[in-house]
C-alpha cells in the first residue's frame, strides 16, 4: 500500500468515526427520551469538538469538520417534525 492510499484511508476513517459517534449518540437519545433533546446532541458535538481541537490542534481537521456537520445533520433529522410542524 502506498503512502497516498494510507493517508486517504486515515482521512476516511476520521470521517466515519465522527459519523458513528454522532449517529450512535443521537440514536441513544432518540430511544431513551420521549422528546428528542437536541440541545444535548448539539452540546455533546460542540463539546467534543472543543476538547479534540484543544488536545490535537488542527491535526484531525477532517474529524472535527465531520463531527460538526453530522451533529447539525442529525439534529435536523431527529427534530424534523418539530421544525416543520
Amino acid at each position: 500500500m502506498t503512502q497516498y492510499n494510507l493517508e486517504e484511508l486515515k482521512l476516511l476513517n476520521q470521517v466515519f468515526f465522527a459519523l458513528f459517534i454522532v449517529a450512535d449518540f443521537a440514536l441513544f437519545l432518540f430511544f431513551f427520551d420521549n422528546e428528542f433533546p437536541w440541545f444535548s446532541l448539539l452540546g455533546a458535538g460542540i463539546g467534543l469538538f472543543i476538547i479534540v481541537l484543544c488536545w490535537t490542534g488542527k491535526k484531525y481537521s477532517y474529524f472535527l469538520a465531520s463531527l460538526l456537520a453530522f451533529t447539525a445533520v442529525f439534529s435536523i433529522i431527529y427534530n424534523w417534525h418539530s421544525i416543520f410542524h
